[in-house]
């Protein structure tokens, strides 16, 4: 018998129009590459899986960069492809960063303004699955044998009074939080709160150290790591997750989540 699939809402956004700007600018950039990974069925249509990157080097740093993977959140697609626009402006970037960009990680949430998936599964713990949903398992074949210096997952949160970031730096001199936060806090509001979404936080940044009660719990609870920790724990030695308030304008997050880009990449090409 097959599986009863919930009703679908309208649609909010068009991904086929998501994508079509996102291959415009692909092709219009110097040095980007757009490569298919796949289609994510969802009844009743299917769904391209789309990956950029620039080319490899050797003693160039790896950037990883997503968005979208909860698909009420859709500055951080936009905030890939405004750093794709970035990269055409700052072409000598291409010359010490290699970049990975996953633009979309959830089309059908972006398309019906949808946290999950088309089977309401949220795909932002699903990577430690041994059968994980096709838009996780196209990104985890797409960086199989893969390391990066630098991994960036853009997100927004609906509920939080302004903006705030999750951190996690094995290396301390590389830590960017600080400074993020007083960038940002210069023209947008930031989260104050002690505690955050159970994390427990300090001027708008949630990041205790590695070897604190609190991360290792959620260490110990591994069917539950989000995208962040399963790269960290898979040896990305620098994570990063912004979260953007939704009640400011779509232009304010994304300028947000390139400010957080900006001097991430700052600090890590300062060796």
């Amino acid at each position: 018998m097959p599986s009863v699939r919930p009703p679908v809402k309208n649609k909010i956004r068009s991904y086929s129009e998501l994508v079509e700007r996102m291959l415009r600018l692909a092709a219009e950039t110097k040095g980007i590459e757009a490569r298919l990974l796949g289609k994510v069925r969802a009844q009743p249509v299917s769904y391209p899986f789309w990956m950029l990157s620039t080319p490899p080097g050797s003693g160039k740093k790896r950037v990883c960069l997503s968005g979208g993977i909860h698909g009420d959140e859709p500055a951080g697609v936009e905030a890939i492809l405004a750093a794709v626009g970035m990269i055409g402006k700052e072409p000598s970037l291409l010359d010490s960063v290699q970049f990975t960009l996953f633009p979309c990680l959830n089309p059908f949430g972006y398309e019906y303004h949808t946290r999950e998936n088309r089977s309401r599964i949220d795909l932002n713990r699903q990577y430690v699955r041994k059968r994980p949903p096709a838009e996780v398992r196209f990104v985890k074949r797409a960086i199989e044998g893969k390391s990066f210096d630098l991994d960036i997952e853009f997100h927004e949160d609906i509920d939080t009074p302004g903006f705030y970031m999750y951190e996690i730096s094995q290396d301390p001199r590389r830590a960017v939080g600080r400074k993020v936060i007083q960038r940002a806090a210069k023209k947008y509001p930031i989260n104050l709160q002690t505690e955050i979404e159970g994390a427990p936080a300090d001027g708008g940044l949630i990041s205790p150290d590695v070897s604190s009660q609190f991360f290792q719990r959620r260490f110990a609870r591994k069917r539950q790591w989000p995208q962040a920790i399963y790269f960290y724990k898979n040896g990305t030695p620098h994570v990063i997750t912004p979260e953007t308030p939704v009640h400011l304008e779509m232009r304010e997050r994304v300028e947000i989540h390139l400010t957080v880009l900006k001097l991430a990449l700052e600090r890590l090409l300062s060796d």
